[in-house]
């Protein structure tokens, strides 16, 4: 098949590809300030700022990707609430011009979202309860979801969290923590925010079963839901760090320009049901961090 994958050089893109190259599909993959870090006779990287709704439109018209997969987003969640007209039509504006188009050519589209749609009062969210964020950036991804799913039947949304793993893109908590860690420093982590962490790996696999047998709806791929200082812990036992440079703390004694749920952990038994890949144990996934922090090590 022939997949349009947005947001290539983000975490889950880039892992998305190479997932999508091991199974025997052709890849168009885009990115816009990072490029792609691999090579391979079924890809094509194609530079492309997704704001940009003509270019974007006709670049998708004349290429017709059998799926899109919709990857791309402005993920800084202060830096939305600081500059909301770029976030809005990043997240938004861009997403319907995409969705618009994939309904035109009949394409199958796959948008990634995210945990935060929801307020984080009471977590274990389910694929099908109220989502009401509390910060711009949650709002934009939830109105990204409203498009996917109106613009076209043939689609899916699938929300994940706290989204992990080593390689391309910008730092998630595990890089972030891995790369602290390894130079001895200490670590703050809340005790009191609460997520479940989405293994990158999993998720590409869990976005090409979606794709590929074309299922609609919402979908949630996630791991175990547990603190942010339980994730910091278990990932430091698992690398054999040091857990004692790992310190507690409270969101209470932080302030951010965009405000953050407490719990916005996410409940997948119905998507795990429904989907034929099987969901990492916790052990695994981290087991998946550690071969990619040896392989890192290796490299350098």
């Amino acid at each position: 098949m022939k997949f349009l994958i947005t947001g290539a050089s983000s975490q889950p893109g880039f892992k998305l590809v190479l997932e999508s190259l091991r199974r025997g599909h052709e890849v168009l993959a885009t990115y816009y300030s990072n490029t792609i870090p691999i090579e391979h006779e079924n890809l094509t990287k194609v530079r492309m700022d997704i704001t940009d709704l003509e270019t974007t439109r006709k670049f998708i018209e004349d290429s017709k990707p059998e799926v899109i997969f919709h990857t791309a987003a402005y993920g800084d969640v202060d830096g939305c609430e600081e500059n909301k007209e770029y976030a809005w039509r990043a997240n938004y504006l861009a997403t319907q011009n995409i969705a618009k188009i994939a309904g035109k050519i009949d394409a199958f589209l796959v948008y990634l979202s995210t945990d935060y749609v929801f307020d984080g009062t009471r977590g274990n969210y389910k694929e099908d309860d109220l989502a009401r964020p509390i910060n711009f950036y949650g709002l934009t991804k939830l109105l990204g979801e409203v498009s996917t799913l109106s613009a076209t039947e043939r689609s899916a949304v699938v929300r994940a969290s706290a989204i992990y793993g080593l390689g391309p893109g910008r730092k998630n908590f595990a890089k972030l923590l891995i790369e602290k860690l390894s130079k001895n420093e200490v670590v703050s982590a809340f005790v009191d925010q609460y997520l479940s962490p989405s293994n990158s790996v999993l998720l590409a696999g869990a976005l090409l079963e979606i794709a590929e047998r074309e299922l609609t709806g919402v979908f949630h791929v996630v791991g175990e839901r547990m603190s942010r200082y339980e994730f910091a812990l278990r990932i430091a036992e698992k690398l054999n760090f040091d857990k004692n440079l790992i310190k507690k703390a409270s969101m209470d004694e932080f302030t951010w320009r965009a405000p953050r749920p407490r719990d916005s952990s996410l409940n997948c038994d119905r998507t795990r049901a429904i989907l034929k890949t099987e969901f990492f144990s916790t052990e695994l996934a981290l087991e998946i961090l550690k071969r990619e922090y040896e392989e890192t090590i290796r490299r350098s």
